[in-house]
């Protein structure tokens, strides 16, 4: 059995993550350059999140945090800043939703009344009106398809050895 550190273990789940929500393997550096994603321990305080909004609003860059739960360790909790137009929108709970193809994966307000966000083939982040589903019922097949699939990429480049760089400011204690 290899033993892990826990940066080898962060960047590999970022390169999941980088797959997922770009559509493709291999473009875990272009993903890293273009949308800043932040694993964490614990959730984002408000004084954070003003200060993630200056970030976006200056950068243009999005910005995915990522922490789990004691309480669901494999149910990774998701928050959004990104910008659509002049509008910045901060949004706590995300929950992650897969296509029936699995070839798209969007990020959707736990709400469902502020649409969804994808990444395009350029790994730029879109805002689409309305979600891919009304309610958490009627979504739960694609959350469902999309957090196992997330699993099973961190699963198959573990199993390859894959080797995945943590950027600088990302490294883990």
């Amino acid at each position: 059995m290899t033993n892990y550190t826990d940066q080898q273990l962060a960047a590999n789940y970022m390169g999941a993550i980088a797959h997922l929500l770009g559509g493709s393997p291999g473009r875990h550096q272009e993903f890293i350059k273009k949308v800043e994603l932040i694993l964490s321990g614990n959730e984002p305080h408000a004084l954070q999140l003003m200060q993630f909004t200056g970030r976006i609003r200056a950068t243009g860059r999005p910005m995915i945090w990522i922490h789990h739960t004691k309480e669901a360790p494999q149910m990774p909790l998701i928050g959004l800043v990104a910008q659509a137009g002049d509008q910045v929108y901060t949004i706590e709970n995300c929950m992650l939703w897969s296509t029936p193809n699995g070839r798209t994966t969007h990020l959707i307000p736990d709400n469902f009344k502020m649409g969804a966000f994808e990444f395009d083939g350029e790994l730029r982040l879109n805002h689409l009106p309305k979600a891919p589903a009304r309610s958490i019922q009627a979504a739960r097949t694609g959350i469902v398809r999309a957090y196992r699939r997330l699993l099973q990429l961190e699963q198959e480049q573990l199993g390859r050895g894959d080797v995945f760089v943590l950027p600088q400011l990302a490294k883990v204690a």
